[in-house]
């Protein structure tokens, strides 16, 4: 049984729907972000940079524990162990990869950005959240522009 540490964001969801799509049996340890649970020595033990979510899997590669964090590298890795979403092909596998860096480098960051600035931020700056919307909203048509031919971003079969 895996275990899951995770808040209710967007980074620990997205660990908790790859453990569940994937199959893989896991429990879940609700850590408290306004509590500051992230930064308690216990949980620095798993994760030294005191963010979620991670997942310690008692029966990792080779039969050997594995704690890994960074919500792109679970999904990586609840998909290789389940033997489900990465394509074999190499090339197919690598566009995969592709389209989960895009979410990890450009949709994630600008949805951040547009709930620091538009809720979180005491003073708020109308042009630059407009940018962000704006460049979020660029990143999903194109997405919806790949999903108008396939059913996922990737096709399994070519």
């Amino acid at each position: 049984m895996i275990d899951l540490y995770a808040a209710g964001t967007g980074n620990g969801q997205r660990g908790a729907i790859a453990l569940q799509e994937t199959g893989l049996p896991f429990r879940l340890h609700k850590i408290d972000l306004a509590k500051g649970e992230q930064r308690t020595p216990e949980f620095l033990i798993r994760n030294p940079m005191g963010q979620i979510p991670v997942i310690v899997d008692p029966d990792g590669p080779d039969g050997k524990p594995l704690t890994l964090s960074q919500s792109s590298a679970i999904m990586l890795y609840a998909a290789e162990k389940s033997g489900r979403f990465l394509p074999n092909d190499p090339a197919r596998r690598f566009k995969a990869i592709e389209w989960l860096l895009n979410v990890a480098t450009d949709i994630a960051p600008a949805s951040g950005a547009i709930f620091q600035m538009a809720v979180a931020a005491k003073e708020k700056v109308p042009s630059s959240i407009e940018h962000f919307e704006n460049r979020l909203l660029r990143y999903l048509r194109v997405c919806d522009g790949q999903l108008k031919a396939r059913e996922y971003l990737v096709s399994h079969r070519q």
